[in-house]
This record gives C-alpha cells, structure tokens and sequence, in this order.
C-alpha cells in the first residue's frame, strides 16, 4: 500500500533557527534552516509515516510575511493539495495564531492542513521542534483531521486554528485553546481526536468552503485593517491616526474610552467597517450597542482582523462585509 504524501512548506521562525550554543534557549537567529535540512535530519522518522515533499516559501521569516503574501500561500497550499494528501506549515510563533486561522477561511481543499512551528531552535537541549514537526506529519499522514479546516500541533496537542492562541513567550505549552479546548493528543503512533470542529458537519457544502477565495483578491490591494486597544483614558488619536491613514476596517479591542468613541462613530459615518472585540483573552463580546458596528463574538482581535479584512476583501461593500463578518464570526 502506498504511502500518504504530505508536502511540508517551510516559512522559516524559531523551528528553523539555530543558537549559539545547547543552552542557548532564548538567544538565537531564526530562520537560518531550511525546511529541507530538517526534513533530511529526520528522514530516517518522516519516511516510515509519509512520502514527504519539503519547499520553502519565498524564504521570507515571518515577521516579514505581509498579508499579500499569506494569499499566496493559501494559493500553494491549494496547488499542492490537488498532487498530495495533506500540507504542513512551519512557521515563526509570533503570528501562528492568524496564520493558521488566515488558511483555514481560505483553503478550498477539505484535506488535512496542519500548522506548527516551536518555541526552542532546533539545535538546543530539549528542542520541541523535531517532535513538533515529526507529530504533524503523522497528524496530517493520517487523513483524520479530513475536513477539519487548519489545525495546530503544538507539544503533542491538536487544536483548532480558530481557537488556538499564543499564551506565553517562553512555555512549551504556549499553544492553547482558551474556553473550547483542544481537539485531541498525538502520543507517539497515537492519535486521539474526542471532537472535531463545529464546521467539519458542513465539509462538503459551501458554507465550508466559505466565501473567502483568494482568487478574488488583488494581492497588491487587500484591505487595510487595524486594531486600536482600549485603556484608561485612550485619546481619540488611537482612532484618528488608522482612519485619517485610510483604513477600510478597524476591530475595536475592549470597550472604548470616551474620546475613542466619538472617533469611532465618526469612523461608521465615513464608511469603515468597526467591529468590537473583548481585549480579555477569553470570553465574548455578543454586542457592540451600535447596529453598524458587528461583535466579534469569542474571535481574538487578531482574528477578528484577519475575518474583518477577508469580508471586505470579497464582500465589495460595507453591508456585505458586515453580514459576513457576522455569518463566520461563529462556528
């Protein structure tokens, strides 16, 4: 019997890096790997699960990923999944969070998509980043997370791209799935999956493919949208600057100060999109106390930014986006 053909892309971070020394933990330059060195070093494990096919992206770390590039990568996520039976993506932890959930509402494929990356470079004592990417080839080998969308393996955990979250600088743990949970466990040969994500009911439908096709998005002109932070006496400034700067959207993080507010209302009447979201980490914003403006429900602002930003890039308009924006917002 054949076995499974898993694609690894290769987008650089800490996975990739190298340190000084063993005990280097936290000083090192990342990126400095190919994704075909570390596919080579682990040959012997890699073979006995999957015919692997390694390929860096551009070359580029992922501080310096634009969103213009994460189109293109949905793009040959795609591409390589009419040839092969799953895709895994390594990437820097910074942004995994919304690089994951940016492939799960575009991937048209229902195959598996499996992102990790590692908190420790790879030539460290105790690295996480051989085991990382050695357990989501055998997650994605596997088929079993077939209409998933985009998952995350993080030290032996699965978990869904919505979901999952950056909760320390340091931990090995730091990937975790707030208030829903994790999806299942990868223990050497073993893979546990107790639940899958709300949309795997929908795979096969077009509610799971979304509307979000790349294909349809100019790469040099996607929507500009950011984040303005509540705090104590937030001046208005924390608004004027992204809309006199010509913001298409701007997600709200936490309830708005008083001068925040007369910004963002005069933000609706020039026809940006604002939508609200808790700046808490957990829990959820069900309304925002104006009709224009949509809630992020339990979405991150990062998250929130990365739907927000889709909804205006296909949906043309503002009433558009705004329903979009509310129709995928939730499971």
């Amino acid at each position: 019997m054949p076995k499974p053909a898993v694609a690894i892309i290769g987008t650089g971070g800490t996975v990739s890096g190298v340190a000084p020394s063993r005990t280097s933990f936290h000083r090192y330059e990342g990126g400095r790997l190919r994704i075909r060195d570390l596919t080579e070093e682990l040959r012997d494990e890699l073979t006995t699960l999957a015919d692997v096919y390694p390929s860096e992206f551009r070359g580029a770390s992922p501080p310096g990923l634009r969103l213009a590039d994460y189109r293109e990568l949905t793009l040959r996520v795609d591409a390589l999944l009419t040839d092969v039976d799953a895709v895994v993506v390594t990437t820097g932890t910074q942004f995994l969070e919304e690089l994951a959930y940016w492939l799960d509402l575009t991937v048209r494929s229902p195959k598996p998509v499996v992102v990790t990356g590692s908190m420790r470079p790879w030539n460290v004592l105790g690295s996480d980043a051989p085991a990382n990417l050695y357990n989501a080839v055998s997650l994605a080998a596997s088929a079993r997370t077939t209409g998933f969308g985009t998952v995350v393996l993080f030290n032996d955990e699965i978990v869904a791209a919505r979901e999952v979250t950056k909760t320390s600088t340091l931990r090995l743990h730091a990937f975790q799935a707030r208030d829903h949970g994790r999806l299942g466990t990868v223990d050497g040969e073993h893979i546990r999956l107790p639940r899958a994500p709300a949309r795997s009911a929908d795979v096969g439908t077009d509610r799971w493919r979304t509307p979000f096709d790349v294909r349809e998005l100019a790469g040099d002109r996607l929507p500009v949208v950011e984040i303005v932070l509540s705090y104590v006496e937030a001046g208005a400034a924390t608004v004027d600057g992204p809309l006199d700067a010509g913001a298409d959207g701007i997600v709200m993080a936490g309830e708005p100060s008083a001068a925040q507010l007369a910004s963002i209302r005069r933000a609706v009447e020039h026809g940006v999109l604002v939508v609200a979201a808790s700046r808490n980490g957990s829990g959820a914003v069900y309304r925002s106390g104006m009709p224009e403006i949509p809630a992020a429900e339990d979405l991150l602002p990062q998250k929130a930014r990365m739907l927000l930003v889709l909804a205006l890039g296909v949906g043309g308009d503002r009433a558009r986006a705004h329903t979009l924006f509310e129709t995928y917002r939730a499971p």
